[in-house]
């Protein structure tokens, strides 16, 4: 508005500008061209005067009067110019006339030359007399047209301006309004008889009330102080309600000021009185919403505490539809609406289920939840896969309640507009927020759609919250699930291998023992070489099945060993010892069971590695590394073995020539159970049992146990290097040490 004023009061004093140009402007035959032309026919007309009363009559007392009263005529009209122009025409008819000798142009005495001089000082005093009397004539007329001009633009602005503004004289009386002010304060919907005698009672009882519309005392009653000389600007503007006759009440605020006189005495007041009913509406609004979403932030403050305080009597589910319904109920208290509806959506299926409502009677409560249970489907209520979709990119929609599945079977024809806001956690759609007016035409703005998707954001949480209680719960069964068949695994495990371990050392004695009778039969009764032969065949037989029984023993030890370690019982003897020497004894172990394999050893001369260890674990690990290394690598290929001492670790590897390992399953090797898949084994002679995918899981656990670390390097195709580290013992080792 203020912009609007500031174009007309400069378009109205550009007008002005112009008018006064035009009144400055004199018409053409006051051009000072014609006041030379009319000069000289005046002094023309004195010279044919002058010779026709020389001839016929005596000669005049005064001969320069006519001449004067030209020259005054041709300044008052055409100015300075002209009229010194009509003075030296008036000297030389003068001279050439009444001074004497008459007749004779420049033929004068002193006499004549006096006359001469007083007539032209006459003249000019004449001419610049008449000139500025002309000339303030005109400032005058100018001055009283820009006046008027500037009348007319002040009250145009008076006019135009959309705020009400009110001259007051200093007795209070009203002495005049612009028309903003009669449409404000509901004028017009008065008689015309009583439209002056209302206005001024209303503007009377404007001056008097405060914004709640109750009387003020004199002294703190808006006029009574503009007129003590006060001036309502800033922070001094003050608000006032009123009850127009057309009924309405509304809410001005004003400023204004005292109006001076010339002395700077007070001769009365105006006062601005601007609608601000909107906008106090707007910010009562406001201060609601914002006291409603405090209230909100409450209710999600105390929901945690009130769900672990009720969490054995009632259920997260039960409790997230108490504080829904204290939101719906908060949401309805601060966005204009009939109904409120907040529903919960499974995301994976996108199932409706109610959570809370306001507004619809019991009798619709109880249809909408049949409704809701009868057809579950987000897609049953409403009725468009493009809405859907939108709805989970987490827009706003207006919809036409007429048409919307979810309010035609409960309100028929009855609803007009529905605002519906997603609730969306993590980007999945988990609920929807719908808020309608019932059959009023009410336009959502885009304040209340802000105001609802930011209620929305705030229910987010409670059901998120709902949704990782549901989640945290089915978690914990399945991890307390998992425990006890861990537990039962591990159980079934420790007594299984002990069932087997007697079995086992039954038949590795036995064979042992038959082992021991064949040997000693053939040697001592020296049977035929065709017996002998038969006994050969029974010892090969009886050696291969202790083989199998050593093997069978090894997978029962380390499945011995799983369990203990899942039950955090596996101990470690730990002593001073030499890692070298238990290198080569593992090494030398497996040369004597596959005879065939090339193993070549790489370690330090004549040093020792003394590691703090348990060295039968110690061994176990060697053992796994090649067994692996000989049962993955060709029978044709060598196993290389490394010890070195690099700082204060000690470094063992084992390289074979085997099919390789790709880096994705570097780590997972070492998973209990897990066997890398493709990798098929490649030797032949007592190496050629599967395992059962513990050993390296072993191995890892084992090392770690010492303070190490193990690891692998391959490449498909060029074989594998597996390692491990130990910390070398400090000086002043200790002694024998349990670590469980």
């Amino acid at each position: 508005m203020h912009h609007v004023q500031v174009r007309l009061r400069t378009y109205l004093q550009r007008l002005g500008d112009q008018h006064t140009r035009s009144v400055a402007q004199l018409p053409r035959w006051r051009h000072p061209l014609v006041g030379y032309l009319v000069g000289l026919l005046l002094v023309g007309l004195g010279l044919a005067m002058g010779l026709v009363e020389t001839q016929l009559l005596s000669p005049f007392s005064f001969p320069g009067v006519p001449l004067l009263f030209a020259i005054v005529l041709v300044a008052l009209f055409w100015g300075v110019g002209p009229a010194i122009f009509a003075i030296l025409l008036s000297l030389l008819v003068l001279d050439y006339l009444y001074v004497p000798p008459s007749g004779t142009l420049g033929a004068y005495n002193w006499d004549g030359m006096l006359q001469l001089f007083t007539f032209a000082a006459a003249g000019i005093i004449v001419a610049v007399l008449a000139t500025q009397r002309e000339a303030a004539r005109l400032r005058a007329v100018i001055a009283e047209r820009e006046a008027l001009l500037r009348a007319r633009q002040l009250e145009a602005t008076f006019e135009a301006m959309s705020d009400s503004v009110v001259v007051y004289n200093h007795q209070g009386k009203v002495l005049q309004t612009n028309k903003a002010t009669r449409h404000l304060f509901g004028i017009p919907s008065l008689p015309v008889q009583d439209q002056v005698q209302r206005e001024q009672e209303l503007l009377l009882q404007a001056v008097q009330r405060d914004e709640q519309g109750e009387l003020l005392s004199e002294k703190r009653q808006p006029l009574s102080r503009l007129l003590k000389g006060e001036v309502f600007t800033g922070t001094k503007v003050a608000d006032v309600l009123v009850s127009t006759p057309d009924g309405r009440k509304v809410m001005l605020n004003m400023s204004g000021a005292p109006i001076r006189s010339e002395t700077g005495g007070i001769r009365g007041a105006v006062l601005i009185y601007r609608d601000v009913t909107e906008r106090r509406r707007l910010e009562q609004r406001t201060a609601h919403a914002l006291q409603a979403l405090l209230t909100m932030a409450q209710v999600l403050v105390q929901f945690p505490e009130r769900l672990r305080h009720d969490e054995e009597t009632s259920s997260s589910a039960e409790i997230a539809e108490q504080v829904g319904q204290r939101f719906v109920e908060l949401t309805a208290s601060v966005v204009e609406s009939m109904h409120v509806i907040m529903l919960a959506v499974e995301p994976e299926e996108d199932v409706v289920s109610p959570i809370a409502s306001v507004g619809l009677t019991p009798l619709q409560e109880q249809q909408w939840r049949e409704r809701l249970a009868r057809s579950p489907y987000l897609m049953d209520h409403i009725g468009d896969e493009m809405l859907i979709a939108e709805l989970k990119n987490d827009e706003v929609l207006l919809l036409d309640g007429m048409s919307l599945p979810l309010y035609t079977h409960v309100l028929p024809y009855y609803v007009r507009t529905v605002l519906v806001a997603p609730i969306c956690v993590k980007n999945r759609l988990v609920g929807l927020l719908c808020v309608d007016d019932g059959s009023r035409e009410h336009s959502y703005t885009a304040y209340e759609s802000t105001l609802v998707r930011t209620i929305s954001r705030l229910v987010t949480l409670i059901l998120a919250r709902a949704h990782l209680q549901r989640e945290y719960a089915e978690a914990r069964a399945n991890e307390l699930a998992l425990r006890e068949a861990n537990r039962r695994m591990e159980a079934f495990l420790s007594m299984i291998c002990h069932e087997l371990k007697a079995p086992l050392t039954v038949m590795r004695g036995s064979l042992q023992l038959a082992e021991r009778k064949v040997k000693r039969l053939v040697s001592l009764e020296a049977p035929v070489p065709a017996e002998l032969r038969r006994f050969a065949s029974v010892q090969a037989l009886l050696e291969r099945a202790q083989s199998q029984i050593v093997f069978q023993d090894r997978l029962v030890n380390d499945l011995l060993d799983v369990s203990r370690i899942q039950a955090q019982t596996l101990k470690l003897f730990m002593v001073s010892c030499n890692l070298g020497s238990i290198v080569q004894e593992a090494v030398e172990d497996q040369q004597q069971i596959a005879p065939s394999r090339t193993i070549r050893l790489q370690m330090p001369v004549e040093q020792e590695v003394p590691v703090l260890g348990d060295a039968n674990r110690l061994v176990q690990v060697m053992t796994n590394y090649l067994t692996n290394a000989l049962k993955y690598s060709p029978p044709d290929r060598a196993v290389d073995v490394c010890l070195r001492v690099e700082g204060h670790m000690a470094h063992v590897a084992i390289r074979d020539e085997g099919p390789g390992l790709p880096p994705s399953e570097w780590e997972r090797i070492w998973e209990c159970f897990y066997r890398a898949p493709g990798i098929e084994v490649q030797s032949e002679a007592g190496v050629s049992h599967v395992g059962l995918g513990v050993g390296l899981h072993l191995c890892r656990t084992i090392i770690e146990q010492h303070g190490g670390q193990v690891g692998v390097h391959s490449s498909p195709g060029k074989g594998s290097t597996f390692w491990f580290t130990l910390p070398l013992e400090e000086k002043g080792g200790r002694d024998e040490e349990d670590v469980s």
